[in-house]
């Protein structure tokens, strides 16, 4: 599986719409450990479209970011690549924990993620409102707390 993160500085970019570097994760074993990790440029202020083919020529499948347009969703939907927004913390931790299927992967029709970035898992995480709900220790969505 090849997954990516919107990428600022090891962590999560907060925003989809300006992030201008995404780590790219190439799972190629069956632990999460046999990784691949290369960094994706684009132009800053780029057109969704236009990070929706960037990822899409590199074979990306889902991408994780903190917050995300309908429209920006919709894009990468078109393109074969899943949003996933919601999230922050560590971008490592957060690839690795959604190829291990502890963070939640939406077909982009929900919002996706946790709501309240760093709070609690109501109203995201599979529609589970406690600590079991896989985002985290504590239920604390990805978040390097």
């Amino acid at each position: 599986m090849k997954v990516a993160v919107a990428y600022n500085n090891g962590e999560i970019a907060e925003n989809f719409g300006s992030c201008t570097v995404f780590a790219s994760y190439d799972y190629t074993g069956e632990y999460v450990t046999e990784r691949e990790k290369a960094l994706l440029e684009c132009e800053p202020m780029a057109q969704p479209h236009q990070v929706a083919e960037l990822l899409a020529q590199n074979h990306v499948e889902a991408i994780i970011c903190g917050n995300m347009s309908a429209d920006a969703k919709n894009i990468l939907l078109s393109r074969g690549v899943i949003p996933i927004a919601g999230f922050c913390g560590d971008a490592d931790t957060a690839a690795d924990m959604l190829v291990t299927g502890q963070l939640p992967m939406d077909d982009g029709a929900s919002g996706g993620g946790c709501s309240g970035c760093c709070g609690s898992c109501g109203g995201g995480c599979g529609g589970q409102d406690d600590d079991s709900c896989g985002c985290g220790d504590g239920g604390s969505c990805g978040c390097g707390e």
